[in-house]
């Protein structure tokens, strides 16, 4: 049988040849390079998945400024005639959805793993944003639930993407592969200001109808590749080598699979480091989703730019925070492998740069009245707000690599609420002014959120932290899960 065995991976191994180049072990190579690298393939997948989260959530603000969307000089009997306040109710109903399944997701995928539970979700948000348009123009409170819907499909990626990225990464370099992964959240928002004012603003599909309908056919696309290659952890693959098993199963933190009845709710909750975390994960998603879902609005209306030329303009804080989200996680791990700082204070580091220094800048913006250094300005905060990511996102690992799928579903969906509050408040605040009060109305927004990123940032200074806490282990017998993980590892060495 052993033979058999033996023979058998080899044949898979000759089918699997072209992933697995490179993961025979030569001179010179360290064992990381000799290992392969499938699981690069992962992390592009997740990215592409992320990407295809955003174009799904933001599409819909370039469909409201379009020309075709919203008629201009409408009256009420007309076919979408929203007025300002009904259009941050659009845009905030995704966030409806996104928080309610946070979560719930995060619980979901102990039953049914992560990647099932991410690729599903997904799915649904892109089958149904197929149907925006259609029933957009049959009434708005049965659109609003169509976004909400959407939402609910996207609140399970990020908690449940934490566990996918913990399995398949290994733990030196754990912030540098959740931030290419996660990173491309803000690929895909370079991609829809890069590109949606084009597509709204053609004839092709109908204009601002190709948004939903293109965006929608690159995520099946997605989808296809998705459930053909992604496994919750590297056994599990088809494609990954032995090598590669072998690497990463001693590599990773061990993680014992959760189930429902061993997860600490009540320890969790009277965490005072957990909910510091949470709350500057909330505090940053106020600002974060208000300039996120009302940047194309803001750029039109406040600072005259043709819809065209504002989605161009408008992607570059998006390469910016993708900029400082790579490089926040690369120097992240090198700060803690080369014990520059404790992994702690690199997270509070990180935090004092995403959000301290952006709310200055904001501050400073909101008494601006000239555009260049208003975009030079935003640019520039927009860099820093991608060190972000190694604070809150990564903490959730570090406070519970086990739980860390539900720490990061609080937390997210507390951030969500956020998300419904910031484009509702910014609705409200411009609805009906005519254009010269506008850009004093704008002050009030840029000032929340630069009072509401001050705060976030100095109170985890103060109480947030990055070590294990003791109810990561509960429910967990050490010796038995130590010497599964050593048993793993040495059926790969056989």
């Amino acid at each position: 049988m052993e033979v058999d065995g033996k023979v058998e991976e080899v044949e898979r191994d000759d089918i699997r040849a072209p992933l697995l180049k490179g993961a025979q072990r030569g001179p010179g190579r360290t064992p990381a390079q000799s290992a392969g690298w499938f699981r690069y393939v992962i992390v592009v997948l997740l990215s592409y998945g992320f990407i295809m989260d955003y174009l799904l959530r933001i599409n819909i603000s370039f469909a409201l400024d379009s020309d075709g969307m919203i008629p201009k000089n409408c009256t009420k009997n007309e076919t979408r005639c929203w007025s300002q306040a009904k259009q941050g109710y659009v845009l905030s109903s995704f966030f409806w959805g996104y928080w309610f399944t946070q979560l719930p997701g995060a619980v979901i995928c102990c039953y049914f793993g992560a990647s099932k539970v991410f690729g599903l979700g997904l799915l649904i948000a892109i089958l149904a944003s197929f149907l925006c348009p259609l029933i957009s123009g049959i009434n708005f409170w049965l659109f609003i639930a169509l976004r909400l819907f959407i939402g609910l499909g996207q609140g399970v990626t990020f908690p449940v993407a934490l566990n996918i990225i913990s399995s398949w990464a290994p733990a030196a370099q754990f912030a540098t592969f959740t931030a290419l992964s996660s990173g491309g959240q803000y690929l895909g928002a370079v991609l829809a200001n890069s590109v949606s004012g084009l597509l709204a603003s053609s004839g092709f599909l109908g204009g601002w109808p190709s948004l939903f309908y293109v965006y929608g056919g690159l995520g099946v696309l997605w989808a296809l590749l998705w459930f053909v290659f992604v496994t919750d952890n590297p056994s599990k693959s088809y494609w990954a080598s032995s090598a590669e098993k072998e690497y990463l199963a001693g590599s990773t933190v061990p993680r014992k699979t959760v189930q429902i009845s061993e997860i600490p709710w009540k320890r969790i909750l009277k965490s005072g480091k957990f909910w510091s975390t949470c709350l500057i994960h909330t505090c940053n998603g106020y600002g974060f989703f208000l300039l996120l879902t009302d940047i194309p609005k803001f750029m039109v209306e406040t600072l005259d730019y043709d819809i065209k030329e504002s989605g161009f303009i408008a992607s570059v804080p998006y390469i910016m925070i993708y900029l400082g989200y790579i490089s926040a996680g690369y120097v992240s791990d090198i700060l803690v492998k080369r014990e520059i700082l404790s992994k702690t204070w690199t997270r509070k580091w990180c935090g004092l740069c995403a959000m301290f220094l952006p709310a200055i800048i904001l501050f400073i913006m909101a008494f601006l009245e000239n555009n260049v250094p208003i975009l030079i300005l935003m640019n520039i905060a927009m860099y820093f707000q991608g060190y972000a990511h190694p604070c809150y996102y990564v903490n959730y690992a570090d406070l519970s690599p086990r739980f860390s799928a539900i720490l990061c579903g609080i937390g997210n969906g507390l951030s969500a609420v956020a998300g419904i509050l910031g484009p509702i408040f910014v609705g409200l605040l411009v609805n009906d002014v005519d254009h010269a009060k506008l850009h004093q109305r704008w002050k009030i927004a840029f000032i929340s959120a630069s009072a509401v990123w001050m705060f976030g940032s100095l109170q985890f200074c103060i109480f947030g932290s990055a070590e294990v806490q003791s109810w990561d282990s509960c429910g967990v017998n050490l010796e038995e899960e130590e010497e599964e993980n050593l048993g793993y590892a040495g059926q790969q060495r056989i």
